[in-house]
């Protein structure tokens, strides 16, 4: 029995859970979107690489949207079998809600492990992949831009003139630069050859430059140096500064070697610890956020409208205001890294605990069971959808 019964339960989880993920998933990423769009055409995306920009986006968007899809797909198939008269007959059956947990603890470990797989492996390797496909897209449309006897100016507070481009090797001959990063020391670089490399660990294009000169002029005096080889550093193309994502794209092990080499009291060592918690944090959170789904759904009387699916939204906005406000309290040094960063997961296990204690006990804590009240009362003033009404 138990087993037959844990298997329809977490099949029955399935279809909300996936349908919950889709929505989420969908409505994330168009907020997510929106910020790298002016990037994505400016830089010329094509469809294949906007594809691979989006799979390299997904796991950032899936660590917020696998846990609230994971609550809400317990909260919507025991809604249904409240509706269905179901869990009325499990309870005639002698099936307690302590004997229908171990299906929703489950539900909430597979939540779990798919939250910390994006979280602990996909993250970093997404966002170096991110950063790579960036610089690729950035230096083809440079490399697409720059003509043969033009003068180029794609780059911030640089203008280059080439003379001769190779068309096989893309190697520059006859390469003129104004450099005007610094203001106050302008430079006039000539060089017999050149070539165009990235770096993506600063997210610079570096201009590699052999065989030539460079000229500066202070008031009445000049200094020419010669070279055989400089370096110039040129961020990417005017407003297409794409931001470094050094926090994301290290592992767990890497953001606690930073952070000790930084000082973990330091500012910098701080902002690594955070991060390395707060991708444990998430997918506990899952577990926690699923299990507190089951109590929440079981508030729902038949024939009436699910109260547990707009409550589980209420906790699921509060549970990500209470960790932005611990991690608000790390940054700002007001409490330590660790129990700032944890308290919030603390306080929903409690919570979760003492509501799960009181729905065994068929009662529910005040201040919910009002909140219940009012969404019920809002609810009933909207028309019913009748069950065959699609």
């Amino acid at each position: 029995m138990p087993l037959t019964l844990y298997r329809y339960l977490l099949v029955s989880t399935l279809a909300p859970f996936f349908a919950s993920l889709t929505i989420m998933t969908a409505i994330l990423f168009l907020g997510r979107l929106i910020p790298v769009l002016n990037i994505v055409l400016k830089l010329g995306v094509g469809f294949n690489d906007f594809i691979r920009l989006c799979a390299y986006m997904a796991p950032k968007l899936l660590i917020f949207s696998i846990p609230m899809a994971g609550m809400l797909g317990i909260i919507l198939c025991f809604s249904r079998l409240v509706n269905d008269n179901e869990i009325l007959a499990l309870k005639a059956g002698g099936v307690s809600i302590n004997k229908i947990l171990p299906a929703v603890i489950i539900a909430g470990l597979i939540t779990t492990l798919l939250t910390a797989f994006c979280s602990i492996l996909l993250i970093p390797k997404s966002q170096i992949a991110m950063k790579k496909l960036f610089l690729t897209l950035a230096k083809e449309k440079i490399h697409r831009g720059m003509q043969a006897k033009n003068f180029s100016d794609g780059f911030k507070d640089a203008v280059i003139y080439i003379d001769k481009i190779d068309p096989k090797t893309r190697e520059w001959h006859g390469v003129y630069v104004s450099d005007t990063r610094d203001p106050k020391n302008p430079l006039t670089i000539t060089a017999r050859s050149g070539r165009l490399q990235s770096r993506m660990d600063k997210m610079l294009m570096v201009l590699t430059l052999e065989n030539g000169s460079i000229h500066q002029a202070k008031g009445e005096k000049s200094t020419i140096i010669q070279f055989q080889e400089y370096s110039l550093n040129l961020p990417v193309a005017k407003q297409q500064k794409i931001e470094a994502m050094d926090k994301s794209s290290m592992s767990l092990h890497e953001l606690l070697k930073q952070a000790a080499r930084a000082g973990k009291g330091s500012e910098k060592g701080i902002k690594y610890l955070i991060e390395y918690h707060y991708r444990l944090i998430l997918p506990i959170g899952a577990l926690i956020l699923s299990i507190l789904g089951l109590p929440l759904a079981l508030r729902t009387r038949p024939d009436e409208k699910p109260v547990g699916l707009p409550l589980g939204i209420l906790f699921f906005v509060f549970f990500y205001i209470a960790l932005t406000t611990a991690k608000s309290l790390a940054e700002e040094n007001i409490m330590p890294v660790a129990p700032a960063m944890w308290m919030p997961n603390i306080i929903f296990a409690l919570f979760t605990f003492y509501i799960l204690y009181m729905s065994e006990k068929e009662k529910m804590p005040f201040l919910i069971e009002r909140v219940m009240d009012l969404i019920q009362a809002v609810s009933s003033r909207f028309p019913p959808l009748s069950r065959n009404q699609p």
